[in-house]
């Protein structure tokens, strides 16, 4: 009969620098089972610098009406939403003695491994939802107001709201307020609307069914008159979180490229391992893990949100 191939002798590189390939695929593997709504929700940069910044410019006024052979006004723009992000660095590690790495336990090094991927990806997701769960308070717009807020400031002294204006409950009349503040309250600074269109409702764990019943059911939620539900014209895609930590808060959001949410990337998710010189004082083997990003809200437009009554 042959020997077996498959000896413990012959994997002594699992546990050094040369295992980089094995553990990260260990790594990538568990860290791709994290579904990332992050993804979905946010505008997701790249940097190579150590700052990234915003500055965009308002939108010009109306047009004027003109007389055969009038003058044009020519106007100059004003800056609009200028904010800087700097660069933070998360990280984590693992070691793992030598006698583990001798004694052939490789299951527990796998368990690490696939623990620190899970740890990084919920990490990242709790940071993007973060931005909403202190969205009515500390995580601000460049204008310095909390994202959601009643009266975001514009140059020419106007102001617009993307909050209900009285607090609520999620709800098919408090639905249906947000949704006609998401079309006439989202200004340019001469007054012009934006035009953004909502497309996801996120709500926390709590409220999703409540969520989806209001907005795809058949006929309308809360009532025993069998109307057509108007929701279903808008076509809300339910999103909820278990990182929402205000189980009666929501938000409706616009895509991406309408919003100001933003994550900036200086290094994605990189891994590294060290072997037995690494750890000579101790006879320990090292592997962590580390990403370089900023995430938070440029401007207000395109997100609505309200805590809750």
């Amino acid at each position: 009969m042959a020997s077996p191939s498959a000896l413990r002798a012959n994997y002594d590189n699992l546990y050094s620098s040369d295992a980089l390939p094995v553990l990260e695929l260990l790594f990538d593997n568990e860290f791709s089972r994290h579904p990332s709504l992050r993804q979905v929700l946010f505008n997701v940069r790249s940097t190579d610098r150590d700052i990234w910044q915003s500055s965009e410019m308002h939108d010009l006024p109306f047009w004027n009406k003109m007389t055969e052979g009038e003058d044009y006004d020519f106007v100059s723009q004003k800056q609009g939403a200028n904010k800087t992000f700097v660069m933070q660095k998360f990280g984590l590690g693992v070691s793992f003695s030598e006698e583990l790495i001798s004694d052939g336990k490789f299951d527990l090094v796998a368990m690490a491994i696939r623990k620190l991927a899970s740890s990084g990806a919920e990490t990242q997701e709790v940071d993007a939802m973060n931005v909403f769960n202190n969205g009515f308070t500390s995580e601000t717009t460049w204008d310095g107001r909390p994202i959601f807020d009643t009266a975001h400031t514009l140059p020419s002294g106007s102001t617009f709201r993307n909050e209900l204006s009285v607090a609520a409950d999620l709800s098919p009349s408090s639905l249906e307020t947000a949704l006609i503040d998401f079309e006439k309250q989202f200004i340019g600074d001469g007054g012009e609307i934006k035009n953004i269109r909502p497309k996801v409702l996120l709500v926390p764990s709590e409220l999703k069914r409540t969520a989806m019943e209001i907005t795809q059911s058949a006929l309308k939620a809360d009532t025993a008159d069998n109307n057509m539900n108007p929701f279903l014209q808008d076509s809300l895609r339910v999103v909820s979180s278990p990182h929402l930590t205000d189980s009666d808060g929501w938000y409706l959001l616009a895509s991406p490229e309408d919003t100001g949410l933003q994550v900036i990337q200086r290094q994605a998710m990189r891994t590294k391992a060290a072997g037995p010189d690494a750890g000579f004082s101790n006879d320990s083997i090292y592997y962590k893990a580390s990403y370089r990003e900023e995430i938070g809200a440029t401007h207000a437009y395109g997100v609505y949100g309200s805590p809750g009554a």
